[in-house]
């Protein structure tokens, strides 16, 4: 054998760096090895080659003695959490080991991403082994470590995905200057990318083209400003890049369907949700702005409790505190015209919610279709919400048609893990089952017959031994408990890495906002796959 093929690496400590807004640190010049994952936040980070490249959760970067320097800079509107774990690596010769000299990584250093909760969970191993000692403790640490890398690498030479992060970074410049002139003309240039290439890229990831996602991005922000009353249709049409207040309407006709003097009558119509399911997102793909709407804040990661997706939609709505008891001494004293109501997780005999025809309790149903016409028939939207539905059915197929090279390939089972508790899904009555197997066509497990979920079913998960699972909705410190057990281990899935943690916080198939908005994430995370 030839010793040259030989290298050895070891760990030596992880540093968490935590950086307020803003702020800039000093260059760095690495003594060992350096691998840098960010936890939370977005940031920059700056090469002394002059190479600049973005960052967020998920995004990794590494270093090594001798090469460039780098500095890291926290987003000005935010904060940046990462972890700095220095390794000491040395390569194998005739003469005996060359320490610090060879790369465990090859690349150009730049930033790439990797799903956060699997690398989260290979780092709190790491951690976990970097506290033992003696041999075997030793062993752990290297262990542990190649375990990283090996993932890292895995996600550094995945396709596209440079590209990806390329079009996200337009994406975000185009968010921050809605209020300017944009030529779409220049984003390629600054994704490093031929206008060509750009085009094809930007639209395989959002479904839309460049020109089209921004009009998309500007009826948006112009129809959360119309929630201000004292706003004037010309100061709207100039707060999203238009000029001319004339070509602002028929863009907004052509896109929303109706006129925006039309749109700014309808909003004045007071609806309060009081449900324990984010029925708001059905009101606003109407057109819809209600006075009140369930939140979850110690879920949703906003101020308000509502999806970031939905967060400034809903400026001016009142949050209702879904994961507790919501009383209509909430809601009555708002003086809502009606009351859009499904039966409360809990449930207090309230009998109070307003006169007789003012407040509507919608049935429970399975279907995300049958919440949506119940509130159209409601508000007499009839028209809108089928258009919507048929759109939603056509984004259903494009998706499915992109997920097919992943779809078709394997037996999937899909849980949520919660403290002491793995839920199983089943094949039906449910939103999620039916948009995963029945509209996406992902093949479930034939084992699995049985509607909703099942609770308490992890001694059913290790009986059924699943080809690879899908964990959604499940919080990293419950993920990281369930790793630690010996029987997770020793599933197949886990054994031959086919457990999938898609960020799926906001993954809401009931609405048709928040479903879009699950369908797109879900085929971002399976393509790069």
């Amino acid at each position: 054998m030839n010793p040259r093929s030989y290298f050895s690496s070891y760990p030596l400590h992880i540093a968490t760096c935590h950086y307020r807004e803003g702020f800039r640190s000093e260059p760095q010049q690495p003594e060992h090895g350096i691998i840098g994952i960010v936890q939370s936040g977005a940031g920059m980070l700056f090469l002394s080659n002059g190479r600049s490249c973005p960052l967020q959760e998920g995004s990794f970067f590494f270093a090594r003695p001798g090469g460039v320097n780098f500095e890291l800079m926290a987003d000005p509107g935010g904060s940046l959490k990462l972890s700095l774990v220095h390794y000491w690596a040395a390569q194998l010769d005739e003469e005996g080991l060359a320490p610090g000299g060879y790369e465990l990584l090859q690349g150009d250093h730049c930033s790439y991403r990797a799903a956060s909760a699997q690398t989260e969970s290979l780092l709190s191993n790491l951690r976990l082994a970097l506290s033992e000692s003696g041999p075997i403790g030793d062993m752990r640490k290297q262990l542990a470590l190649y375990e990283l890398l090996l993932h890292l690498h895995a996600h550094q030479h995945a396709p596209s995905r440079a590209g990806t992060d390329s079009i996200q970074t337009t994406i975000e410049y185009m968010e921050r200057r809605l209020s300017k002139p944009l030529q779409v003309s220049e984003l390629p240039r600054l994704a490093g990318m031929t206008p060509s290439s750009y085009c094809r890229a930007f639209k395989k990831l959002t479904g839309l083209s460049p020109g089209s996602y921004l009009t998309k991005l500007r009826m948006l922000k112009a129809k959360e400003l119309m929630t201000d009353k004292q706003a004037s249709l010309r100061d709207i049409a100039v707060s999203v890049g238009y000029q001319d207040e004339l070509y602002f309407s028929r863009v907004f006709k052509k896109t929303e369907g109706i006129s925006p003097s039309v749109y700014l009558k309808r909003r004045d119509r007071k609806i309060a949700v009081v449900s324990s399911l984010a029925l708001q997102d059905h009101l606003l793909a109407l057109g819809i702005l209600p006075i009140a709407a369930p939140s979850f804040p110690s879920y949703h990661l906003t101020p308000s409790g509502f999806p970031s997706y939905l967060h400034e939609r809903l400026a001016g709505t009142v949050p209702l505190n879904a994961e507790n008891p919501i009383r209509s001494s909430d809601v009555v004293p708002l003086g809502p015209d009606l009351i859009l109501r499904t039966k409360l997780r809990h449930d207090l005999g309230d009998t109070h919610w307003g006169e007789e025809g003012s407040a509507i309790l919608i049935d429970h149903s399975t279907s995300w279709e049958y919440y949506f016409r119940a509130i159209a028939g409601r508000v007499d939207r009839m028209a809108e919400a089928e258009r919507a539905i048929r759109a939603m059915s056509i984004l259903e197929q494009e998706a499915r048609r992109k997920l097919e090279p992943v779809s078709k390939h394997g037996k999937w089972t899909i849980i949520r893990l919660l403290p002491d508790n793995c839920r199983i899904y089943g094949v039906k009555e449910h939103a999620l089952t039916d948009l995963f197997y029945g509209r996406l066509k992902f093949q479930a497990d034939e084992r699995i017959t049985h509607g909703t979920y099942l609770e308490d079913a992890f001694d059913r998960l290790i009986e059924l031994d699943p080809e690879q699972l899908l964990v959604v909705w499940s919080e990293e410190p419950v993920i990281h408990q369930f790793n630690a057990d010996p029987r997770w281990q020793q599933l197949r899935a886990v054994r031959e890495n086919r457990v999938y943690y898609p960020d799926s916080r906001e993954w809401d198939p009931w609405g048709p906002i928040g479903r879009e908005h699950m369908i797109k994430a879900m085929v971002r995370y399976f393509v790069k796959l």
